[in-house]
C-alpha cells in the first residue's frame, strides 16, 4: 500500500498491522531495505532525525530508536558507502557513522560545522563552513587522514571520472569549483558562477548549478546559472533571465536535468542541455530539496520549517505518485 499523509496519525498502527515493528535496540537487518529520510530538525534547538520507511512501514526517529540518543542538531547530509551510513551534524559539530543495516552507532568524531560528504576507497570527504579545507576521514574509524586546502568555505561535492569536485564559496566570494585528483589529492580551482550548490551528470557530462547570491535586500542579488565541466575548467551553459529566484538542487535522469526554481520554496523545473533557461514548472512550489532515484523525483517539502514536513514522489512528467510523512525540515532521501 502507499503511504500518504493521512497515515501520519496512525503510523504506530501501520507498523503492527503491516507485519513489521520497530526493532528492539540491538542487531537487526530491518533497515536494509527501508528508505531513509534525513530531517534537519528545528534550527538551534531539538534534534535532527531519520525517518525509515517503505510501503508497509514508517519508523520516526530511527536513530534514537536504535541507539537511545538523538542524532543531533542540525542534521545536514547523509551518505551510504560500504554498508555504513555517515551523517554530518552541522550545529552539533560532529560526523557520525552507523551500520546501514541496523542503524547502530559505529563512531562519532568532532569536526566544526561539517556540511556535505563524499566517499572514495577507504575514505570519506567532509566539507565545512569553519575553515577553507575539505577533511579526509577514515571510513572505519573516523580518524583524520588528510585535509585539502580549498581557499574558502566548502559545500556540496561529487565524484566524477575518478576526481572529487567541490563547490567552494558559500555566502561570500570567491566562488570556485575545486577538482581533486583522488590518487594524489592534487587540487585545481576553476572559476564558475556565484554560489555553486549542486552537481549532476547529464549525458555523461558534469554540470554544476549555481544559485546566485541571495542578499535579502542588503545588496543586489546575482543570477542563477548552469556551467559544464570541459576537462580543463567550467564554461557557462545557461543563465537565469533575472535574479529574483535562486535555483537549487540540480539532479539528473541521465538525459535531462531537474532543479527547484527557488531556494526554500521551489517548484520542479526540467532542463535539457542546449536549451535556454526554463521557467515552466512541473509542480507547485514548496520544495526545499530535490533528489532523484530510479526514474522518479523526490520532492522534499519543509512546509513551515517548524512542524513536520513531507516527501512527495513525482514522475519525470510531473505526476504525483506517493506522499510520505517526514520529520521537521526533510532534506534528503537514501533508498
Amino acid at each position: 500500500m502507499r503511504i500518504t499523509s493521512s497515515l501520519a496519525i496512525i503510523a504506530a498502527i501501520s507498523l503492527a498491522s503491516c507485519g513489521k515493528t520497530p526493532p528492539a535496540t540491538g542487531p537487526s537487518g530491518l533497515y536494509t531495505d527501508l528508505h531513509l529520510i534525513l530531517n534537519e530538525g528545528p534550527f538551534g534547538v531539538g534534534t535532527g532525525t531519520i525517518t525509515a520507511y517503505d510501503a508497509d512501514t514508517l519508523i520516526e526517529s530511527a536513530i534514537a530508536t536504535e541507539n537511545g540518543f538523538p542524532l543531533g542538531n542540525v542534521a545536514q547530509h547523509m551518505l551510504e558507502s560500504d554498508s555504513l551510513l555517515f551523517v554530518t551534524i552541522n550545529n552539533g559539530n560532529k560526523v557520525r557513522a552507523f551500520n546501514r543495516n541496523t542503524l547502530q552507532h559505529k563512531w562519532t568524531v568532532d569536526l566544526e560545522q561539517p556540511r556535505y560528504l563524499a566517499a572514495h576507497g577507504s575514505n570519506i570527504f567532509v566539507s565545512n563552513w569553519k575553515d577553507s579545507a575539505v577533511y579526509v576521514l577514515s571510513k572505519e574509524t573516523g580518524a583524520q587522514v588528510d585535509s585539502l586546502y580549498m581557499g574558502n568555505f566548502t559545500e556540496q561535492m561529487t565524484i566524477f571520472e575518478n576526481k572529487l569536485f567541490v563547490a567552494v564559496g558559500t555566502y561570500s566570494a570567491p566562488y570556485k569549483v575545486a577538482e581533486v585528483n583522488l590518487n594524489t589529492f592534487e587540487t585545481t580551482l576553476y572559476n564558475t558562477g556565484d554560489v555553486p550548490n549542486s552537481f549532476a551528470v547529464i549525458g555523461n557530462e558534469l554540470y554544476v548549478l549555481n544559485a546566485g547570491e541571495q542578499n535579502f535586500g542588503i545588496s543586489p542579488d546575482t543570477k542563477s546559472s548552469i556551467w559544464k565541466y570541459t576537462g580543463s575548467g567550467f564554461s557557462e551553459e545557461v543563465v537565469a533571465p533575472n535574479a529574483n529566484k535562486h535555483a537549487i538542487s540540480l539532479v539528473s535522469d541521465g538525459t535531462n536535468g531537474y532543479f527547484l526554481n527557488a531556494s526554500y520554496d521551489g517548484a520542479i523545473v526540467k532542463w535539457t542541455p542546449g536549451q535556454g533557461w526554463q521557467t515552466s514548472t512541473m509542480t507547485l512550489p514548496g520544495g526545499y530539496k530535490l533528489n532523484f532515484h530510479e526514474g522518479n523525483l523526490y520532492f522534499l517539502d519543509a512546509k513551515d520549517y517548524a512542524s513536520n514536513g513531507e516527501l512527495r514522489v513525482y514522475s519525470t512528467t510531473g505526476d504525483l505518485l506517493e506522499t510520505v510523512p517526514a520529520g521537521v525540515i526533510p532534506r534528503q532521501v537514501i533508498y
